[in-house]
């Protein structure tokens, strides 16, 4: 009964922001609204972890599961408007239905002019080329045929390029549910990802492509657990072809035996793999990973230890390499430590996204089914609080400025670092009170 009353709350929420229709004109609303959410997948996401264990059940994991879709399918008809990444989604798409190069077009570029139509205004990131990975790349290529074909209006196309990431979104789920019984924990742990306001909210009512990435590693992790590596490393190398973040957690599946690789003959798959997904759009992409690296260090949006490690260095560049440094050595050290795979994959993602000087609030869906396996509550607070990190669109909304760095991101940050700093020196204390004895 009172998973039943808190999926009817969860449900009315979201059902609210589906009735205010034009979320971009309701940001604090929608903010609002998905902290609320978030208090409520707390309080759900405790009860699972202190459920009994003969109260676990499949069929109890199913209602669950059910209840995600029914939020997902609530928020799904809403326009993107916390983010113009799915505008950029169909110029991408758009652009390789005409022939061109999405590595090589900028969409300001004034040879392809002729693309711009009433969508044109919302697409992300003019100036730049594409970022996104290969596999993304022809996922966006296939839809948009398809959303054109459906639906003349441009702007109203935009929908069909979240359908493929909404789905992901659900395959994610159903790869979590298995990873949990491979390792022989509840199912209904499921929780913890199908019931996230984060991923209800930016798989289905933004419609992210980071879910394509998500599904990817939770497959690489259940094909390990399965003993299955060289199907592990194949899904591994899609990740890495979708989002670029994947790529540290290589040496974490490779493993090591004393000085030894464990499993570097089947990592070679990945290589086939990533050049055959590349092949279409072969050509110079140093521009392209100029831009891509200042999500590690460069322009900032909502970052939190970045600063520390900028002041440190005193320079963008030295920031950005003692930050790629200090992920590759936590990859390399939990590996070496033995670490289990889902552990390892944690820390070294959450790490990422701490130093990191982008961590948009989509990001944090990297770690959500993680969380699973280690519920750390100043993790889970972080997923409940990322929304605030939206209060920089009211500005780029209202005036077209964008501050993605401001002290209000603290009162993200603060409960955050609190709770994981006070959670760390309780379990020492109590460790201490235990030898005592």
């Amino acid at each position: 009964m009172k998973f039943l009353l808190l999926a009817c709350t969860l449900e009315a929420l979201f059902l609210s922001v589906r009735l205010m229709g034009e979320i971009r004109q309701h940001i604090v609303e929608t903010i609002a609204i998905s902290l609320a959410a978030g208090l409520f997948y707390l309080i759900s996401s405790f009860l699972i972890l202190r459920s009994p264990a003969q109260e676990s059940s499949r069929k109890r994991a199913l209602w669950i599961i059910a209840a995600g879709v029914v939020f997902r399918l609530t928020v799904f008809p809403l326009d993107p408007g916390l983010s113009d990444d799915p505008f950029r989604y169909r110029w991408e798409g758009k652009l390789q239905a005409a022939g061109g190069n999405p590595y090589q077009v900028r969409p300001n570029d004034p040879d392809w002019v002729g693309m711009r139509d009433s969508a044109f205004d919302r697409v992300a990131g003019k100036d730049f080329k594409a970022i996104y990975g290969p596999l993304v790349q022809l996922i966006q290529r296939g839809m948009y045929p398809l959303a054109a074909r459906f639906e003349p209006d441009p702007v109203r196309q935009v929908l069909w390029f979240k359908l493929p990431y909404a789905l992901f979104d659900l395959a994610a789920i159903a790869a979590l549910w298995g990873l949990l019984a491979a390792h022989g924990l509840a199912t209904d742990r499921v929780l913890l990802y199908a019931w996230s306001p984060l991923t209800v909210m930016e798989f289905w009512a933004i419609g992210h492509n980071d879910s394509t990435a998500v599904l990817l590693v939770l497959l690489a992790l259940l094909a390990a657990a399965r003993k299955r590596w060289t199907w592990s490393f194949s899904a591994l190398a899609l990740a890495t072809a979708a989002k670029i973040w994947p790529v540290f957690l290589f040496p974490i599946f490779i493993g090591w035996s004393g000085w030894k690789p464990r499993r570097l003959f089947q990592c070679w798959v990945a290589l086939p793999i990533l050049f055959l997904l590349a092949l279409p759009y072969w050509s110079d992409v140093e521009e392209n990973a100029r831009f891509l690296s200042g999500f590690v260090s460069g322009w900032r949006n909502n970052d939190s230890l970045y600063g520390l490690v900028l002041w440190a260095t005193g320079d963008v560049y030295r920031a950005k390499k003692l930050t790629l440094a200090v992920i590759a050595a936590a990859s390399v050290g939990v590996t070496v430590l033995g670490w289990k795979l889902e552990r390892a994959v944690l820390t070294v993602l959450t790490l990422l996204l701490m130093l990191s000087a982008n961590c948009h609030p989509w990001y944090l869906t990297w770690i959500l089914p993680l969380l699973a396996f280690s519920p750390i509550p100043g993790l889970l607070l972080w997923t409940v609080l990322a929304p605030l990190a939206y209060a920089t669109v009211i500005g780029w909304v209202t005036l077209g400025e964008w501050d993605g760095s401001t002290m209000f991101r603290w009162y993200e940050y603060v409960p955050v670092y609190g709770l994981l700093i006070g959670t760390w020196v309780y379990r020492y204390l109590n460790r201490c009170k235990e030898v005592h004895w």
